[in-house]
């Protein structure tokens, strides 16, 4: 379990009302939803063979989304792997079979082999000597027999399958979702995707091989939100909270929290119920909606918990998967042999600010105002934009909660020794159908 995160250095950019400004839309607004693939603009990668002169004489092309193809060629989903493999050989020629490409996507846990799985192999021959002339190849049965000299162009266009079903543990196969590519150093768990062309030379020679890594993005949305949220974006107006909105938010069960004052020494009780706006599925760089409703009897307690910066919630990604008990077990042997590998990491600070409804302070069985036992606070929990979609294939997961920690106030002293709350949700890389999501807030430095 990491280490709950302190709250005393963090400081809020701008004070919040319950809406934005007067005169003000909210302070930043996402950016319109991608073109469909077939409409992006690409980027070329080439990768080379060399001689010893250092010309190359074998080069692989990709054409990558423009967009999300910084310093490694990316697809998205929808979008083939498109590309060419080119030769320039010299008059002496080279005496080379067959040209095959192949792409790969593995789970790497490990070094060992059996922590290695492979959920994508797409084999395809680009040219062999029996479909006759490189330059023109065909299948009417006559097979090439000399070298190869001068230049050659095989492009291809490979499309990657949406879903993949793989064995689990005996069980039949199951469907899943092409994963997103994931690599971190510090991460033993990793998604890979590799495309690779083999030159084959004659028997006793060796073969030649080029090949690179390249990121894979899935699409996928969230679910439509409320009506009234939806109304609330298109209109830039305030979110309605959960208790005007109750299609619009999911409310955690109420939980208990315990901590000391430090002027008086005396244990409080507080209670929490945290709500989230629906559906539990977000799309990454926008935010989530959040309302957190704080009760408690003692006056003081209440006012230290209910001040935003008190409050304590973050994203966790929880990255897990299976790995093998020294060189005993293989996937698809039994579940006992395998354990399971968590790394947690948790995001910068949900921001908050008072909720602007006051009928919370009043006993809905009388008119008159009563004593004040319960606050709401308001907020937003921001989702960088480069976030990995939530992943669940095999034994690997990428899986997200919120956490509402114990609180962190001057003058008290939380007794919680675990997080008070966590709410397991989604991220995605699309925008739901309907108005784009605005944010009200900007996110804690």
């Amino acid at each position: 379990m990491a280490n709950f995160p302190g709250t005393h250095s963090r400081s809020i950019r701008n004070p919040f009302q319950d809406s934005p400004p007067n005169g003000q839309t909210c302070l930043a607004e996402v950016e319109a939803a991608e073109p469909p693939p077939s409409s992006r603009q690409l980027k070329e990668f080439t990768f080379d063979l060399l001689h010893k002169s250092g010309k190359p004489w074998a080069t692989l092309l990709l054409r990558g989304d423009a967009e999300h193809s910084k310093t490694t060629p990316a697809f998205v989903e929808g979008a083939p792997v498109t590309g060419e493999v080119r030769l320039d050989l010299e008059s002496g020629g080279e005496a080379i079979h067959a040209v095959a490409l192949s792409i790969k996507g593995q789970i790497i846990t490990g070094a060992l082999p059996s922590e290695m799985v492979t959920f994508v192999d797409l084999p395809t021959t680009l040219w062999s000597r029996s479909m006759g002339d490189p330059r023109n190849p065909t299948n009417d049965g006559n097979k090439w027999s000399q070298k190869l000299k001068g230049k050659y162009i095989w492009p291809f266009s490979i499309s990657l399958p949406p879903t993949v079903s793989l064995p689990y543990f005996g069980r039949n196969e199951v469907f899943h979702r092409l994963p997103e590519s994931f690599f971190e150093r510090h991460t033993r768990g990793q998604i890979e995707y590799e495309i690779a062309v083999r030159f084959t030379r004659p028997k006793l020679r060796t073969d030649h091989k080029l090949s690179t890594t390249f990121n894979y993005l899935p699409l996928f949305k969230p679910g439509p939100p409320s009506g009234l949220r939806q109304l609330a974006y298109s209109q830039h107006t305030a979110l309605l909270g959960p208790d005007s909105d109750t299609e619009g938010w999911q409310s955690s069960p109420s939980v208990k929290t315990r901590g000391k004052l430090s002027s008086s020494s005396r244990s409080v009780d507080a209670t929490c119920t945290l709500s989230l706006a629906t559906p539990l599925c977000y799309t990454r760089g926008t935010t989530i909606p959040c309302a957190l409703l704080i009760e408690c009897d003692d006056p003081e307690a209440l006012y230290l918990l209910s001040s935003p910066e008190a409050v304590v919630m973050r994203l966790r990604r929880n990255v897990r998967f299976h790995t093998v008990e020294k060189t005993t077990g293989h996937y698809g042997d039994d579940h006992s042999k395998l354990l399971w590998k968590e790394e947690l990491v948790h995001s910068e600070l949900a921001t908050w600010w008072p909720a602007a409804d006051r009928s919370l302070e009043i006993d809905s069985t009388e008119t008159l105002p009563v004593t004040v036992s319960r606050k709401m606070l308001r907020g937003e929990l921001y989702l960088r934009s480069d976030l990995i979609t939530s992943t669940s294939i095999a034994h690997f997961r990428i899986e997200y909660s919120v956490v509402l920690f114990p609180f962190d106030a001057p003058g008290y002293e939380p007794l919680d020794s675990e997080p008070i709350i966590v709410e397991p949700v989604e991220i995605a890389s699309e925008y739901a159908d309907g108005p784009l999501p605005i944010q009200y807030s900007s996110p804690l430095a």
